[in-house]
C-alpha cells in the first residue's frame, strides 16, 4: 500500500511522533528535516500565498548540483539556501550562476 505525505504525517501524529519530513527533489528519497541540505525556489514564487509548495528540497550538495545542471539552460532567477555547514542564503541568480557559486563552496 502506498501512502501520501498527508497519510504519513497523520500516522506520525497518531503515534505521537512529531517529525517533519521532506523528499529530495533529485533522488526522490524521504528524509527528516534535520537532513535538509539545500532549498531552491523560483524568485517569482516568493510572493505567492502558497510559496512553501514551490520549494525544491535537497539532501546533499551533489544532488543540488545535479538538479542545477538539469535546469542550467533556464534564465529565470532562483534563490538558493544552504542549511548544512552554517545557514547561507544566496542572492537570486540563474541556475548556471548558482551552480558556479556552490561548485566552489564546500558543504
Amino acid at each position: 500500500m502506498r501512502y501520501t505525505m498527508l497519510d504519513m504525517k497523520f500516522r506520525r501524529q497518531q503515534m505521537g511522533v512529531n517529525i517533519e519530513m521532506f523528499i529530495c527533489k533529485e533522488c526522490l528519497e524521504q528524509f527528516e528535516d534535520r537532513d535538509l541540505a539545500y532549498t531552491l525556489i523560483p524568485e517569482k514564487r516568493l510572493g505567492h500565498p502558497g510559496a512553501d509548495m514551490f520549494y525544491y528540497k535537497f539532501c546533499s550538495l551533489a544532488h543540488t548540483q545535479d538538479f542545477l545542471k538539469q535546469i542550467s539552460h533556464q534564465h529565470e532567477n532562483y534563490i538558493l539556501t544552504r542549511y548544512k555547514g552554517g545557514d547561507k542564503k544566496f542572492e537570486p541568480a540563474a541556475p548556471k550562476d548558482l551552480l558556479l557559486l556552490i561548485g566552489s563552496s564546500k558543504g
